[in-house]
């Protein structure tokens, strides 16, 4: 980046001078100018941005005024743009003539297109271009930085590197229609490392609420996980106790939990629960008793999901701590019977 003006305060460097005009000329502008820069500089700049401190209105003022003072000495008559030289030329040369022309001017059309790319961890663009052929992944492969780009060949199998890099090192010069299709498949490739950039998924957990709601044979699907990966059963097993492994408990192991848990834990932990539940819940106890549990969840005012979760978690500590002291009587999923 250059410095904005030779004279400029020296107790400012270069680039608190541009993180601060970046920060004074608003979101869209600023982004405008970033799309422009290397990573490196992006980098350097978002740090720098998002530290900066103890600059007073005049230093503001001052590097704005460095900065203008320097956009009226360079704004004589300032280059054309890529876009106004390639409509003159396509005029006057023709398409062809006029795009190597201006490739050799700006750096090839594509420089901030594959720019784009080098913010997208290696993996990712490794999966992406694993759907396209060969040809295609040698390709992007020519366009990237050299050590990303060593990166990315590093994750292919290595009986693909000779014919990859063979095919690297043949380039000469790419065609127009290829050029396009190139364009085209990068874009795809943005919008699919968006895609899966947006996707989060805690498999742990989600295969323990799939297992707390299995009607099917739990504890042949659990054996069967724990062929695959033992540990990875095992933090399946720990998730599944949640509240609603309740519902598949005998009669006497909820009876000890209603016994050796507090009521007002059951009574705020049933608020709104699986009417199931709460009634396989209070199925155990004296009917008295039940009526009484009954109307104190009934007569409760409606309560903040924070804190009946938090009543529930707490129940499910505490069988966990029972477990733990020898208690085994809990299941996750039922035993196989006979007879």
């Amino acid at each position: 980046m250059n410095p904005l003006r030779a004279d400029a305060p020296k107790q400012i460097s270069d680039l608190d001078r541009a993180a601060i005009l970046l920060l004074s000329m608003g979101e869209e502008n600023a982004a405008g100018i970033i799309k422009k820069l290397s990573r490196n500089e992006v980098r350097a700049l978002s740090e720098r941005m998002a530290k900066i401190a103890n600059f007073t209105q005049d230093n503001v003022a001052q590097i704005l005024n460095d900065f203008f003072d320097c956009y009226r000495n360079e704004s004589g008559v300032s280059g054309a743009s890529r876009l106004y030289l390639e409509r003159a030329l396509d005029k006057a040369v023709g398409r062809k003539l006029a795009r190597g022309m201006l490739d050799d001017i700006y750096g090839g059309a594509l420089a901030d297109d594959i720019r784009r790319l080098e913010w997208v961890p290696a993996e990712l663009l490794v999966r992406f271009m694993e759907q396209e052929h060969i040809q295609m992944q040698a390709l992007i492969l020519a366009f990237l930085p050299a050590d990303q780009a060593s990166a990315v060949l590093a994750l292919f199998p290595a009986q693909k590197h000779d014919d990859m890099l063979f095919r690297i090192a043949n380039m000469r010069e790419v065609s127009e229609h290829v050029i396009e299709d190139l364009r085209f498949t990068l874009e795809r490739c943005i919008e699919y490392v968006g895609e899966q950039v947006g996707a989060r998924v805690n498999g742990v957990q989600q295969v323990a609420d799939i297992m707390n709601r299995y009607s099917g044979n739990k504890a042949e699907v659990m054996d069967l996980l724990k062929l695959h990966d033992t540990r990875m059963a095992e933090a399946i097993e720990d998730k599944m106790y949640d509240f609603f492994s309740l519902s598949r408990q005998t009669e006497e192991v909820l009876s000890r939990l209603l016994t050796d848990i507090p009521d007002e834990l059951w009574v705020t932990a049933l608020k709104g629960a699986d009417q199931q539940l709460t009634e396989n819940l209070l199925g155990v106890l004296p009917k008295r008793l039940a009526q009484v549990y009954r109307q104190q969840i009934d007569s409760m005012k409606p309560q903040p999901v924070r804190k009946v979760e938090a009543a529930r978690a707490e129940i499910m500590a505490m069988v966990k701590k029972m477990i733990a002291s020898g208690w085994n009587e809990y299941r996750l999923y039922p035993e196989e019977t006979v007879g």
